[in-house]
């Protein structure tokens, strides 16, 4: 199972860190620095993101991607896309494209730079949500 520590978006890429629940951690990561980290790993992703070419209503297809990372920041796997939205008659053609510059973003970014010390508090499993239409 896993739950939700923050919620960011940056212009363009929204960020959602989870992590599982099991087993509880020993002691908590404080909303400051769980904020932080956050911005620090969606401003990371962000840099290495590619809008792909595509029409304008495709822009608005938003990809949300499932990401292990190892606690030297590397991939764990492929990302996996849990979900998309805004997808249309008009659009669908270009939801795997989508998809896949996502994906790539997260394999360009590799590795993460975190903090390894926050793997105890269970930091490995990532939920990020790329939204091209927010930038613009």
């Amino acid at each position: 199972m896993l739950r939700s520590l923050t919620f960011l978006t940056l212009g363009g890429l929204s960020l959602s860190a989870c992590a599982t629940s099991a087993p509880p951690p020993r002691r908590g990561l404080a909303p400051e620095l769980a904020r932080k980290v956050t911005a620090d790993a969606a401003a990371q992703v962000r840099r290495c993101y590619r809008t792909p070419k595509v029409l304008g209503e495709g822009k608005r297809i938003t990809t949300r991607l499932h990401v292990r990372y190892a606690p030297d920041g590397t991939i764990i796997g492929l990302p996996t896309v849990i979900a998309q939205s805004g997808v249309t008659p008009a659009n669908h053609i270009f939801a795997d494209e989508m998809a896949q510059a996502a994906i790539a973003s997260v394999v360009r970014c590799s590795p993460l730079k975190l903090p390894p010390e926050l793997y105890e508090f269970g930091w490995n499993d990532f939920e990020l949500t790329f939204s091209p239409a927010l930038r613009g």
